[in-house]
């Protein structure tokens, strides 16, 4: 999603309009993305308004996103490309920060079998010679 959204700040900053962008950046997409892109696009190269063209494709949270970090600039006329930057970083950093809780916790989850696998090693090599040695051969 991050790679979409900057994508789309790209194409907006090259100077295309936002059905433009759009439209280039569903081509890009996944299917479903680029279904629910090109709705809005026809949407609102037909004249209907920027809420009515989005209503109903938004119920995928990578293309309510999109529509979050576009719907300021659309109805201000502000730039919105460093909004989808920002957004895009966003959505990186949460990635990043998601993939380090879920590798420390990998960490902790695998004390149990790591145990479990050495253990029986452990009393295999350094117990069992120690007691073998301590008993009195006759």
């Amino acid at each position: 999603m991050p790679l979409l959204l900057e994508l789309l700040g790209s194409a907006l900053d090259s100077g295309m309009t936002v059905q433009g962008a759009l439209r280039a950046v569903a081509y890009v997409a996944e299917s479903d993305i680029q279904t629910r892109l090109l709705r809005v696009v026809a949407g609102l190269e037909i004249g209907a308004s920027w809420q009515n063209s989005w209503e109903g494709n938004t119920s995928r949270r990578d293309v309510a996103q999109i529509h979050d970090a576009l719907s300021f600039g659309a109805l201000t006329g502000a730039s919105s490309a460093p909004l989808l930057y920002a957004e895009a970083l966003r959505s990186r950093r949460a990635a990043s920060r998601s993939a380090e809780k879920r590798a420390a916790a990998l960490g902790v989850k695998l004390v149990l079998p790591l145990g479990l696998c050495s253990l029986p090693a452990f009393i295999a090599l350094g117990i069992v010679p120690v007691v073998m040695a301590m008993i009195p051969s006759f």
